[in-house]
């Protein structure tokens, strides 16, 4: 992935979900830093779609502020984008470091000018930060009853003063939260847009959502996401903190249950995780929820047996 991006040089393809694969047979993955100039095959801080059989580049979207998000170290390849169908759309979700959210027509990213999104809005990262602030992991995707399409986005410290805001909030949020919205139609341009739905509780650094049954799964990880002395962009004279440092501040992993439609919480696993999480994620099968914590102690969660069942 790293040669086929960059011809050059720069970063690679490393959100943690990996490569997306559509409905439309198109593969897409968020970029790092890097050059972008597509002409000589250099799609740096962009979403790149391909081909699945040989991996030939079909089209890109790059942020008017690439060059601004390259310079920072605030790049989109900090997530790895969610697909997903919503009435005649195919559409494409992610978010980065500089904490935007960005939705685009898959079947045409950016449309002609390869800078034009459906919905873009500053979620988070005020100080543009390039560490431990801005949208992390994969957004999550769910339809609920009456066929409604949601998005849920994690976000790294508080949320944007230039957020959109929702409509039910459950509390500060100064180390993070899960922002979820509804998929809608533009009134004016009829092309799918995004509706702020709620803002949850306070998340020690969320990892990515699951969504089943119409309950949000998440972990507040308790990781310190630090890594250097710095905020801004990583100069040589700032120190990089040691395992032992980032290990030193800390806290013990929590799983939540929320009601995906509104963020009430109903659910919380206090202290059952012994230790932090990093770069994680759950699993949920057969009425079970999967998480591993940062010793590699696997955890079980699943609702109790009635009495005599």
């Amino acid at each position: 992935m790293r040669d086929l991006f960059f011809a050059n040089q720069g970063a690679g393809v490393w959100g943690r979900g990996g490569p997306t694969i559509g409905l439309n047979n198109r593969l897409y993955v968020a970029t790092g830093d890097g050059p972008h100039n597509p002409a000589a095959g250099d799609y740096g801080s962009s979403f790149v779609s391909v081909s699945l059989r040989d991996l030939k580049v079909l089209d890109y979207y790059a942020p008017e502020d690439y060059s601004h998000l390259t310079r920072y170290d605030l790049d989109i390849g900090s997530t790895s984008p969610v697909w997903f169908a919503a009435g005649d759309y195919n559409l494409v979700a992610a978010g980065g470091k500089g904490g935007v959210l960005y939705m685009i027509d898959a079947d045409s990213l950016g449309e002609k000018d390869h800078h034009e999104p459906l919905y873009l809005a500053k979620l988070a990262n005020d100080p543009d930060a390039f560490q431990a602030k801005g949208i992390w992991g994969v957004p999550a995707v769910w339809r609920d009853e009456t066929g409604a399409t949601w998005l849920y986005v994690s976000v790294y410290g508080p949320v944007s003063v230039h957020a959109p805001k929702a409509p039910i909030e459950n509390g500060p949020t100064p180390h993070g939260s899960i922002l979820a919205f509804k998929v809608a139609l533009d009134e004016t341009t009829r092309k799918p847009t995004l509706t702020p739905a709620w803002v949850s509780r306070d998340f020690d650094v969320p990892d990515p959502p699951v969504v089943a049954n119409g309950v949000l799964f998440a972990l507040s990880t308790g990781e310190n996401p630090m890594q250097t002395t710095g905020t801004k962009v990583i100069y040589s004279g700032q120190k990089l903190l040691t395992d032992q440092e980032r290990a030193a501040n800390t806290h013990n992993a929590e799983l939540y249950a929320l009601d995906a439609k509104t963020g009430k919480l109903l659910y919380g696993s206090g202290d059952a995780m012994a230790t932090w999480v990093h770069f994680s994620g759950l699993a949920i099968a057969n009425g079970q929820v999967y998480a591993v914590d940062h010793d590699s102690n696997l955890y079980c969660f699943g609702l109790k047996e009635e009495a005599g069942k």
